[in-house]
């Protein structure tokens, strides 16, 4: 079991080669977001959507990263295209809040192949 999950791990980490794990976010007044975590051992934060500016925020090849909104849970650039599809369900006790009980992340790099992640999260206001 344990080897499965080191395969999974590695694996997770060999598909997104040009992303590193988010530094901690802070929330802003008024606002809320999802953050987006891998599904592997250790997880590692690999996005956070903000809902009024309707951007994502990676952080790619070493540098932050906000991609703008190109529709329904789309997000890119003409490099790269993230793609959301997540499950998100209200959690009683979290006010404003709900959790990512499962979802994936579709990257597409501009003459890279793409790649799905499955991912976890949770939504929250400030």
């Amino acid at each position: 079991m344990m080897m499965l999950a080191l395969l999974a791990q590695t694996a997770i980490a060999l598909s997104l080669p040009d992303f590193n794990e988010l530094p901690q976010q802070k929330l802003t007044a008024g606002r809320c977001v999802i953050f987006l975590w891998t599904r592997s051992e250790p997880p590692r934060r690999i996005a956070m959507a903000d809902e009024a500016a309707k951007t994502l925020l990676v952080h790619y090849r070493g540098k932050p990263l906000l991609l703008p909104s190109t529709g329904t849970g789309s997000y890119g650039s003409s490099a790269l295209s993230i793609t959301l599809d997540l499950d998100i369900v209200g959690r009683e006790g979290l006010s404003d809040g709900a959790i990512v009980s499962q979802g994936s992340l579709r990257v597409d790099q501009a003459a890279k192949d793409s790649m799905v992640v499955p991912v976890g999260g949770i939504r929250g206001c400030q």
